[in-house]
């Protein structure tokens, strides 16, 4: 169900950007469509049943007593239990992003462990011809190095979660997760309306709403190119940005330029992208 949901939705947000020019010529490389294909079957029908698989794996060697032990809890105070998957599962994911984009660590033993996080997830940020028309794609949202899904804390607690017996409460934290993450993705700029609202207790709501959700104009300017780029790390809750990282940049208008500049083999070979993570 909530691969069908997730899956309805997103061929929604490619209906509504085709019908507002989002695919025109030069918003999107050819390596970008190619990139976003093999991102969305690799984490549909081999990364993501694998991680499953391993999480399940190791869970089973370290955590067999206590299989199922939450699922009580769940039967008893779902929307609890609820709020604390979809906060939890969001700091992880936070943490996880923070470290790609955190520079260098000192300690020797952590920079093999950080340049896998650092190549793995800079094909998300890799968007058109390294000029200035590429546009936001929901496809974006899935593209990444192979590795990343296996190395992200957020999957493995949510796997966890899983296996504790937290059944429901994961399938509608996904969707809840999935949904929201595609949507800020999308090329729509729909809460710019709500900044620059002429009266000021709108703007001022927005703007405050913004502190606290995630919404497209603030994440787009995670994929720009310059400083705001290793802002708004996060795609649903941003106020880990604003407490916890003071990543948070709330703008009122879109950012000017989409895309991290590519060398050519980045340009020219989704395979290159989406496999270069020890390279």
């Amino acid at each position: 169900m909530e691969t069908l949901i997730v899956s309805g939705f997103f061929a929604i947000c490619v209906c509504y950007e085709w019908l507002t020019g989002a695919f025109r010529k030069g918003a999107l490389s050819n390596t970008d469509y190619k990139m976003a294909a093999i991102c969305g079957v690799g984490i549909s029908l081999v990364q993501r049943p694998l991680v499953m698989a391993l999480v399940f794996a190791v869970c089973g060697f370290l955590l067999a007593p206590y299989q199922g032990a939450l699922s009580a809890l769940q039967d008893q105070h779902f929307w609890l239990c609820l709020l604390g998957f979809v906060l939890l599962e969001e700091y992880f994911h936070g943490l996880g992003h923070w470290f790609a984009h955190s520079r260098t660590p000192k300690r020797a033993w952590l920079r093999p462990i950080h340049k896998i996080f650092r190549t793995a997830h800079r094909p998300h940020h890799l968007i058109g011809n390294n000029d200035d028309k590429a546009q936001m794609f929901v496809g974006q949202t899935f593209v990444e190095g192979w590795t990343y899904w296996f190395v992200m804390p957020n999957i493995w607690f949510s796997f966890i979660a899983l296996y504790l017996g937290l059944t429901e409460v994961f399938v509608v934290g996904m969707i809840l997760k999935g949904v929201w993450a595609l949507h800020v993705h999308t090329g729509w700029n729909y809460d710019l309306y709500f900044l620059n609202h002429p009266n000021a207790l709108v703007r001022k709501f927005a703007y405050g709403l913004a502190h606290i959700f995630v919404f497209p104009t603030t994440h787009h300017h995670h994929h720009s190119r310059g400083p705001n780029s290793a802002k708004n790390l996060h795609n649903f809750l941003a106020i880990y940005d604003w407490l916890i990282y003071g990543t948070l940049k709330i703008e009122k208008e879109a950012p000017k330029r989409l895309g991290w500049r590519q060398n050519d083999k980045e340009k020219d070979s989704a395979l290159y992208r989406f496999t270069r993570t020890f390279d």
